[in-house]
């Protein structure tokens, strides 16, 4: 029973369909481009090739078909990528987030971009952000939101603000600076209509070996 799975429901959640295989993983799942289209940015698993790439669903994510390869930075091993999520910039442009485990920059998210719909990738660069995994939104007002955990002091959850379509990224905000251990992280944020800010991850707490989910609302600066 190894490999990568989903379910799917029509009805707000009520009901689910079988789980049925899909071909990539990655924590925070796909995205949306348009009504009929979703791009899923992930790794195979479970397999002896474990590619790096992106996959598409025309039919609301019913039926999935590999896209593209992203390509491998030079002196790098594809298998020590990890944990991708995408995001749509306001320029149109498709941009991944990859957990880097290379030695080159080991422990930063590497970033990659398509200006082709997703068919061709950029090769991965480091944009001088050390932690990990990333997840993306794209904020009401255009500007780009990545949250990623913190694992070395501050012990935590950081987020940063791109305003020019991902080409730089602002300094690191904090979300959360208080864990205990490194066992947190894997931040996923929302905009609410107050354009509020909530992000929820995992963390081992003090005095409780099981981990549990924390939140915290919050708002950017301008």
């Amino acid at each position: 029973q190894l490999g990568t799975w989903m379910i799917r429901s029509t009805d707000g959640g009520t009901a689910w369909s079988a789980r049925y295989r899909v071909p990539v993983n990655s924590p925070h799942g796909p995205i949306q481009i348009s009504k009929d289209r979703l791009i899923y940015a992930g790794k195979e698993l479970w397999n002896d090739e474990n590619r790096i790439g992106v996959c598409q669903s025309l039919d609301d994510g019913l039926t999935w078909e590999w896209l593209a390869t992203i390509p491998t930075r030079d002196g790098d091993d594809h298998r020590d990528y990890h944990e991708l999520h995408a995001v749509q910039a306001s320029d149109g442009q498709l941009i991944v987030h990859i957990r880097n485990h290379n030695s080159k920059n080991a422990g930063e998210t590497l970033q990659t971009e398509s200006e082709d719909d997703g068919m061709t990738w950029s090769e991965p660069h480091s944009i001088g952000v050390w932690g990990l995994p990333s997840h993306l939104l794209r904020l009401k007002d255009g500007r780009l939101l990545m949250s990623y955990g913190h694992r070395r002091k501050p012990l935590g959850n950081q987020a940063r603000v791109s305003s020019d379509n991902g080409r730089t990224w602002s300094e690191a905000m904090m979300i959360s600076s208080d864990g205990v251990t490194g066992d947190l992280g894997y931040p996923s944020t929302v905009e609410l209509d107050d354009h509020s800010l909530v992000t929820v991850w995992y963390e081992v707490r003090p005095g409780n070996s099981n981990a549990v989910l924390r939140q915290a609302r919050w708002k950017l600066d301008g």
